[in-house]
Protein backbone atom coordinates (compact mmCIF):
# COMPACT_ATOMS: atom_id res chain seq x y z
CA UNK A 1 0.00 0.00 0.00
CA UNK A 2 3.13 2.60 1.22
CA UNK A 3 4.43 1.63 -2.65
CA UNK A 4 1.08 2.38 -4.38
CA UNK A 5 1.05 5.64 -2.52
CA UNK A 6 4.23 6.93 -3.11
CA UNK A 7 3.74 5.87 -7.00
CA UNK A 8 0.49 7.94 -7.00
CA UNK A 9 1.98 10.81 -5.52
CA UNK A 10 5.08 11.10 -8.20
CA UNK A 11 2.70 10.80 -10.66
CA UNK A 12 0.37 13.41 -9.92
CA UNK A 13 2.38 16.08 -11.65
CA UNK A 14 0.99 14.94 -14.96
CA UNK A 15 -1.99 16.78 -13.86
CA UNK A 16 -0.23 20.23 -14.41
CA UNK A 17 1.92 20.04 -16.96
CA UNK A 18 1.12 21.16 -20.17
CA UNK A 19 1.52 20.43 -23.51
CA UNK A 20 2.28 23.14 -26.75
CA UNK A 21 4.09 25.64 -25.01
CA UNK A 22 5.78 27.01 -28.44
CA UNK A 23 3.26 26.31 -30.75
CA UNK A 24 -0.56 27.06 -28.96
CA UNK A 25 -1.83 30.18 -27.52
CA UNK A 26 -3.28 30.40 -24.01
CA UNK A 27 -3.81 27.38 -22.06
CA UNK A 28 -3.60 23.91 -23.18
CA UNK A 29 -4.09 20.32 -22.09
CA UNK A 30 -1.62 18.37 -19.86
CA UNK A 31 -0.08 15.46 -20.20
CA UNK A 32 -2.40 13.69 -18.17
CA UNK A 33 -5.68 14.98 -20.15
CA UNK A 34 -3.64 14.00 -23.41
CA UNK A 35 -2.84 10.46 -21.67
CA UNK A 36 -6.29 9.67 -21.21
CA UNK A 37 -7.67 10.60 -24.64
CA UNK A 38 -5.03 8.45 -26.01
CA UNK A 39 -5.84 5.65 -24.22
CA UNK A 40 -9.81 6.22 -25.27
CA UNK A 41 -8.43 5.88 -28.94
CA UNK A 42 -6.99 3.30 -28.12
CA UNK A 43 -10.05 1.35 -26.83
CA UNK A 44 -12.68 2.67 -29.75
CA UNK A 45 -10.11 2.67 -32.75
CA UNK A 46 -8.29 -0.52 -32.51
CA UNK A 47 -11.55 -2.57 -32.15
CA UNK A 48 -13.26 -0.13 -35.08
CA UNK A 49 -10.62 -0.61 -37.26
CA UNK A 50 -10.10 -4.10 -36.77
CA UNK A 51 -6.51 -4.28 -35.33
CA UNK A 52 -5.61 -7.42 -33.83
CA UNK A 53 -3.81 -6.03 -30.38
CA UNK A 54 -3.39 -7.02 -27.29
CA UNK A 55 -5.85 -4.10 -25.88
CA UNK A 56 -5.01 -4.51 -22.28
CA UNK A 57 -1.43 -4.13 -22.94
CA UNK A 58 -2.13 -1.09 -25.32
CA UNK A 59 -4.03 0.90 -22.81
CA UNK A 60 -1.25 0.27 -20.49
CA UNK A 61 0.84 1.48 -22.54
CA UNK A 62 -1.03 4.79 -23.62
CA UNK A 63 -1.68 5.58 -19.69
CA UNK A 64 2.34 5.25 -19.33
CA UNK A 65 3.79 6.33 -22.68
CA UNK A 66 4.46 10.05 -21.17
CA UNK A 67 4.83 9.15 -17.16
CA UNK A 68 8.32 10.28 -17.09
CA UNK A 69 7.00 13.96 -18.04
CA UNK A 70 5.77 13.87 -14.52
CA UNK A 71 9.53 15.10 -13.40
CA UNK A 72 10.87 16.43 -16.72
CA UNK A 73 8.42 18.48 -17.92
CA UNK A 74 7.13 18.19 -21.97
CA UNK A 75 9.14 19.09 -24.74
CA UNK A 76 6.62 21.06 -27.55
CA UNK A 77 6.65 18.12 -30.60
CA UNK A 78 7.09 21.55 -32.93
CA UNK A 79 10.54 22.51 -31.08
CA UNK A 80 11.74 18.56 -31.13
CA UNK A 81 11.13 18.73 -34.70
CA UNK A 82 13.12 22.06 -35.44
CA UNK A 83 15.83 21.04 -33.46
CA UNK A 84 15.74 17.62 -34.94
CA UNK A 85 17.21 14.15 -33.58
CA UNK A 86 19.71 14.97 -31.28
CA UNK A 87 16.89 16.43 -28.59
CA UNK A 88 14.63 13.28 -28.69
CA UNK A 89 18.18 11.31 -27.72
CA UNK A 90 18.38 13.81 -24.64
CA UNK A 91 15.15 13.94 -24.00
CA UNK A 92 14.48 9.99 -23.83
CA UNK A 93 17.68 9.90 -22.11
CA UNK A 94 16.11 12.11 -19.32
CA UNK A 95 12.74 10.34 -19.26
CA UNK A 96 14.37 7.52 -18.54
CA UNK A 97 16.44 8.86 -15.98
CA UNK A 98 13.08 10.14 -14.32
CA UNK A 99 11.35 6.86 -14.63
CA UNK A 100 14.26 5.11 -13.04
CA UNK A 101 13.83 7.49 -10.27
CA UNK A 102 10.14 7.21 -9.99
CA UNK A 103 10.08 3.05 -10.09
CA UNK A 104 13.17 1.85 -8.92
CA UNK A 105 12.67 1.61 -4.90
CA UNK A 106 9.12 0.72 -5.13
CA UNK A 107 7.94 -3.54 -5.32
CA UNK A 108 6.19 -3.00 -9.00
CA UNK A 109 8.32 -0.07 -10.59
CA UNK A 110 10.05 -2.46 -12.90
CA UNK A 111 6.54 -3.62 -14.02
CA UNK A 112 5.92 0.18 -14.94
CA UNK A 113 9.50 0.85 -16.21
CA UNK A 114 8.96 -2.20 -18.66
CA UNK A 115 5.78 -1.08 -20.10
CA UNK A 116 7.06 2.56 -20.58
CA UNK A 117 10.68 0.92 -22.19
CA UNK A 118 8.34 -1.14 -24.56
CA UNK A 119 6.94 1.97 -25.65
CA UNK A 120 9.91 4.05 -26.08
CA UNK A 121 11.81 1.22 -27.68
CA UNK A 122 8.91 0.63 -30.19
CA UNK A 123 9.30 -3.58 -30.10
CA UNK A 124 5.88 -4.31 -30.18
CA UNK A 125 2.44 -4.05 -32.83
CA UNK A 126 0.91 -2.40 -29.42
CA UNK A 127 3.80 0.12 -29.16
CA UNK A 128 3.57 1.24 -32.50
CA UNK A 129 0.06 1.72 -32.45
CA UNK A 130 -0.04 4.01 -29.72
CA UNK A 131 2.74 5.82 -31.50
CA UNK A 132 0.54 6.45 -34.32
CA UNK A 133 -2.05 7.11 -32.13
CA UNK A 134 -0.06 10.00 -29.89
CA UNK A 135 0.79 11.64 -33.42
CA UNK A 136 -2.25 11.69 -34.77
CA UNK A 137 -3.99 12.79 -31.33
CA UNK A 138 -2.31 16.59 -31.52
CA UNK A 139 -3.71 16.72 -35.32
CA UNK A 140 -7.18 16.07 -33.08
CA UNK A 141 -6.42 18.60 -30.78
CA UNK A 142 -4.99 21.04 -33.04
CA UNK A 143 -8.01 20.74 -35.41
CA UNK A 144 -10.61 20.29 -32.87
CA UNK A 145 -9.20 23.70 -30.44
CA UNK A 146 -8.95 26.10 -33.98
CA UNK A 147 -6.28 27.21 -35.70
CA UNK A 148 -6.80 30.52 -34.45
CA UNK A 149 -4.34 29.44 -31.51
CA UNK A 150 -1.46 27.87 -33.36
CA UNK A 151 1.50 30.58 -33.04
CA UNK A 152 4.17 29.76 -36.25
CA UNK A 153 3.59 30.83 -39.67
CA UNK A 154 4.04 27.42 -40.92
CA UNK A 155 2.10 24.22 -40.58
CA UNK A 156 4.64 20.57 -41.32
CA UNK A 157 1.57 18.52 -42.16
CA UNK A 158 4.23 15.31 -42.55
CA UNK A 159 4.36 15.25 -38.32
CA UNK A 160 2.65 11.78 -38.24
CA UNK A 161 3.47 10.03 -41.12
CA UNK A 162 6.22 7.80 -40.41
CA UNK A 163 4.66 6.87 -36.94
CA UNK A 164 1.63 5.52 -39.03
CA UNK A 165 3.29 3.73 -41.71
CA UNK A 166 5.93 2.18 -39.66
CA UNK A 167 2.15 0.13 -38.05
CA UNK A 168 0.86 0.19 -41.10
CA UNK A 169 4.16 -1.91 -42.69
CA UNK A 170 3.77 -3.73 -39.28
CA UNK A 171 0.28 -4.82 -39.28
CA UNK A 172 -0.63 -4.82 -42.85
CA UNK A 173 -3.68 -5.32 -44.36
CA UNK A 174 -4.79 -2.98 -41.97
CA UNK A 175 -4.72 0.61 -43.63
CA UNK A 176 -7.50 2.07 -41.63
CA UNK A 177 -5.26 3.93 -39.42
CA UNK A 178 -3.59 5.93 -42.43
CA UNK A 179 -7.67 7.42 -43.40
CA UNK A 180 -8.41 8.37 -40.15
CA UNK A 181 -4.93 10.54 -40.46
CA UNK A 182 -5.75 11.13 -43.91
CA UNK A 183 -9.41 12.98 -42.98
CA UNK A 184 -7.91 14.78 -39.94
CA UNK A 185 -5.00 16.30 -42.34
CA UNK A 186 -7.53 17.32 -44.62
CA UNK A 187 -10.14 19.12 -41.89
CA UNK A 188 -6.63 20.92 -40.91
CA UNK A 189 -5.54 21.69 -44.22
CA UNK A 190 -8.64 23.65 -44.67
CA UNK A 191 -8.56 25.47 -41.60
CA UNK A 192 -4.87 26.64 -42.14
CA UNK A 193 -5.12 27.71 -45.48
CA UNK A 194 -8.68 30.08 -44.35
CA UNK A 195 -5.74 31.27 -41.44
CA UNK A 196 -3.44 32.20 -44.56
CA UNK A 197 -0.41 29.33 -42.72
CA UNK A 198 1.74 28.19 -44.70
CA UNK A 199 0.86 23.95 -45.66
CA UNK A 200 4.19 22.18 -46.07
CA UNK A 201 3.14 18.10 -46.80
CA UNK A 202 5.31 15.16 -46.47
CA UNK A 203 7.49 15.86 -50.29
CA UNK A 204 8.35 19.33 -48.71
CA UNK A 205 5.69 21.19 -51.08
CA UNK A 206 3.92 24.17 -50.01
CA UNK A 207 0.97 25.82 -49.78
CA UNK A 208 -0.48 28.81 -49.18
Amino acid sequence: MEDILIFLRRTKELESIERYGASLRGKQNTVAAHSWRLALMALIIGPECRVRLNMGRTLSLALVHDLGEAKTGDIDAYEQMLAGKKMTVRKTAKEDEAMREMTGDIAFGKSVYDLWREYTDQRTVEARFVRALDKIEGFLHIAEGGVEMYIPKEFHASYADAAVAAFDEATRPFPELKDLLDAVKKDLKTQFEKAGVEWIDAAGSESE
